[in-house]
């Protein structure tokens, strides 16, 4: 009789080899079964119409479909919830890494080079524990602070970007407005949207050197966040 803590686990991979790897790699764990497998979406609908499973491993590129994985993590979340997923693929890229944790809703992203590392995500997943691979974590950090950078450049103009290039060339407010046809009010105008717009991105923190919108001091950290 099987113990109530066995977890049911579906394979959807269409590599035959690699199928059969992961397969053998999870019979050896004393707390999982494996329950089915399919090659494709078609196979897979059919099967979990028929056979109940607790976590799903799922191949993010099927018979040569990109992306299908995505779709059918979305079309999971809808119609089961409860049900974990396991994105395993080959790809490494940021974006899709973020696309399958956010908009898929899945517990966690693999490479499939670390399938020895499955088990211990099998059962994370399944005790609802948070966490992602070290092997997607990189890709998703790296796409989170790109989209952060972009949002804050989105915020800053083309003209605020010209002011503070003069700036770090060593021109003062009353030159930049000189060189730029603008009074020196406009300038200062500027700077404070600016500093507005850093202190507003982190609402978290005092910052108390942009208080007086000190030229010096936005420069600086316009320079770390790479506004230009």
């Amino acid at each position: 009789m099987e113990s109530e803590q066995t977890i049911r686990v579906f394979v959807c991979e269409d590599d035959p080899v690699y199928s059969r790897l992961l397969s053998e790699r999870l019979g050896k764990e004393s707390d999982f079964k494996v329950v089915g497998t399919a090659v494709n979406r078609e196979t897979l609908m059919q099967a979990s119409g028929s056979t109940p499973f607790d976590l799903l491993l799922l191949d993010l590129n099927l018979a040569g479909k990109n992306m299908e994985g995505l779709e059918i993590a979305l079309d999971f979340r809808n119609r089961f919830p409860d049900l974990k997923v396991i994105v395993l693929s080959s790809i490494e890229d940021e974006e899709i890494v973020s696309h399958m944790l956010g908009f898929g809703g899945v517990a966690n992203y693999i490479t499939k080079d670390y399938l020895e590392d499955i088990p211990s995500a099998v059962r994370a997943a399944f005790q609802g524990r948070s966490g992602i691979h070290h092997s997607a974590a990189p890709k998703v950090l790296s796409a989170l602070s790109a989209r952060q950078d972009q949002e804050l450049k989105t915020k800053i103009t083309s003209k605020q970007i010209q002011i503070l290039r003069l700036l770090d060339a060593g021109y003062n407010r009353r030159e930049i407005s000189d060189m730029l046809f603008y009074s020196e009010y406009t300038i200062n105008n500027e700077l404070c949207k600016v500093s507005s717009a850093l202190k507003g991105k982190f609402p978290y923190l005092e910052w108390l050197r942009l208080k007086k919108h000190n030229s010096k001091e936005i420069l600086q950290l316009a320079k770390q966040l790479h506004l230009f």
